[in-house]
């Protein structure tokens, strides 16, 4: 679902299967559930925080299990997955 040109303010704001585009959140809570993507095109975010619940929240522990329990391993895994991250626009045509 798109949304656009809305203010959102001391709400909780799904953010999965939505696409919000020149909206302004302020004092919001974001929550990533895993179901589906989502984006934020042109917004504002002011004193937002992320959370996340559901099949999110179940990648983030299975992430933090390996990082902590794996060895040596486990650690250039989730590090090599962050350095992907970190350059997924490196490339990209401005």
């Amino acid at each position: 679902m798109k949304i656009s040109n809305n203010n959102f303010a001391n709400e909780e704001v799904v953010l999965d299967f939505h696409e919000y585009e020149s909206c302004q959140f302020t004092n919001c809570r974001f929550v990533v559930l895993g179901y589906g993507p989502f984006a934020l095109n042109q917004c504002e975010v002011v004193n937002c925080e992320f959370t996340f619940a559901g099949p999110a929240a179940s990648t983030i522990q299975t992430m933090t299990t390996i990082y902590h329990n794996i060895g040596e391993q486990g650690k250039q895994l989730i590090e090599g997955t962050f350095d992907s991250i970190r350059n997924a626009g490196a490339n990209k045509p401005a």
